[in-house]
């Protein structure tokens, strides 16, 4: 039963953004906006797991009851059942999302993943400005040059005498230089025409020339991008990852396709987000048993966890 109640307070938390436990507190997830840091340094927008002693959003008893359809009052001695289980030493704990100890509250690392898919890293900016400011300052200076050179050939600095021909005298002797090669490359470059056979466009095509079609044909078929399909309410899922983006999801899919190829992950709309299942049964204790079972069997399935819906 804890192990129930401790997914379903996680989804919660990720659904509704904070569920109320009833004498210890409210779990808040609370969502920071993108920050600058610094000219270069940039701190995406992030989900931050908090705690307060205040009452704040629906009671997780009131979701016991809506998910368990039990009576509230049977749906509060689960919950009073929970709560003695969860409770060691002062220390409350949430198994895969977090502690709550003297109102300070601990985050797990797989909580941590669920709630920020792309992590909280700090990314870097790519100062473009100055790189228009180099430009621009190469361009005056170009210019000043050019400005430069002009005044000092009108003034006849780059005079040289009768050591220089003239544009005109320059132009009519490379234009009669160039007439013969011309003439020359124009002989080279003319075309030997071979015989070629004529093809009879009336005439019914051979089993030869059809099979290439066909063949060409067939990769078409494997470009289908993955299908995002529809979670069913009842059924459970083991759960890889949950994405903002589809891209992500994607690549979820192609690297899980090189590493298991026996597995058939799929994609599922997550309430607007993406997430990547390995399973989908209706009983939850045979999701579960394969969830452990590729636990024990692999390490980069530690952090898989069950998702009903």
């Amino acid at each position: 039963m804890k192990h129930e109640i401790d997914h379903l307070i996680a989804n919660a938390l990720l659904d509704e953004g904070s569920v109320y436990l009833p004498n210890v507190g409210t779990l808040m997830l609370v969502r920071h906006a993108a920050k600058t840091l610094s000219s270069r340094r940039l701190q995406p927008p992030y989900r931050e797991l908090r705690f307060t002693g205040e009452q704040r959003g629906v009671s997780l008893v009131e979701y016991i009851a809506q998910k368990a359809g039990v009576t509230a009052e049977r749906a509060g001695d689960i919950y009073n059942e929970y709560v003695a289980q969860s409770t060691r030493d002062g220390v409350f704990t949430v198994n895969d999302v977090c502690t709550i100890s003297n109102k300070r509250v601990q985050t797990f690392q797989q909580f941590e993943d669920m709630a920020n898919p792309n992590g909280r890293g700090v990314v870097k900016i790519n100062p473009r400005t100055n790189y228009v400011i180099y430009a621009v300052a190469a361009i005056c200076a170009l210019f000043a040059v050019g400005v430069a050179g002009y005044v000092l050939y009108s003034n006849g600095v780059f005079n040289f005498g009768d050591k220089v021909a003239t544009a005109e005298e320059a132009f009519a002797k490379a234009t009669s230089e160039e007439v013969a090669p011309t003439e020359q490359v124009a002989e080279q470059a003319e075309p030997k025409v071979e015989a070629v056979e004529v093809i009879d466009a009336t005439a019914e095509p051979t089993e030869a020339a059809s099979e290439p079609v066909a063949e060409a044909a067939e990769p078409v078929a494997h470009a289908v991008a993955p299908a995002i399909l529809p979670m069913q309410r009842g059924k459970s899922y083991a759960v890889w990852g949950v994405y903002n983006e589809l891209k992500n999801a994607e690549d979820a899919i192609g690297w899980l396709g090189e590493k298991f190829p026996s597995l058939e992950p799929k994609i599922y709309d997550y309430d607007g987000r993406y997430m990547v299942a390995l399973y989908e049964l209706s009983p939850r204790s045979a999701v579960g048993n394969r969830v452990s079972q590729l636990k024990s069997q692999n390490k980069s399935f530690k952090n898989v966890w069950v998702y009903t819906r």
